[in-house]
């Protein structure tokens, strides 16, 4: 889309739990322009559950600190491929805590279903921050058989 390259600004959804969004809401109040309101919506997004409500071509889709529950690891890997496409950028930023499965999930299982580089790291901190997108996968068999 041109509208953000000609200063027009993009849409931007923000999401969470149900129990999270009065406080999202109570932030973007307190921190968004009025004037840009129109472009800006806060949804509830359930991970695996609900994704079908939303677009499957997102430009970019920001996740800060959401990867520390291993059970949810399946069903954050699922609505992350419904949300995005080849197109997309993802970008985490992310506490790596090894009890909570967080060097698995970047370093084994997200891999699987998504190419991730590592940007920057910040030891002290103990966060990093990873560029990810859509694996394009190799020709199916049918296809390199012709």
């Amino acid at each position: 889309a041109a509208g953000p390259r000609l200063g027009l600004g993009g849409d931007v959804t923000l999401t969470d739990l149900p129990c999270a969004l009065k406080q999202i809401q109570d932030n973007v109040r307190a921190n968004v322009p009025s004037s840009c309101g129109h472009q800006l919506k806060v949804c509830a997004l359930s991970w695996g559950q609900d994704q079908s409500h939303f677009p499957s071509d997102f430009d970019v889709i920001l996740c800060a600190d959401i990867v520390y529950l291993p059970k949810t690891f399946p069903s954050l890997i699922q609505t992350l491929q419904h949300l995005s496409s080849h197109s997309t950028t993802i970008y985490f930023s992310s506490q790596m805590r090894e009890e909570h499965g967080t060097i698995t999930f970047f370093e084994e299982l997200l891999p699987l279903h998504f190419d991730c580089q590592l940007l920057r790291r910040d030891a002290e901190l103990n966060i990093n921050l990873y560029r990810v997108s859509k694996k394009i996968h190799s020709l199916t068999e049918r296809e390199t058989e012709r």
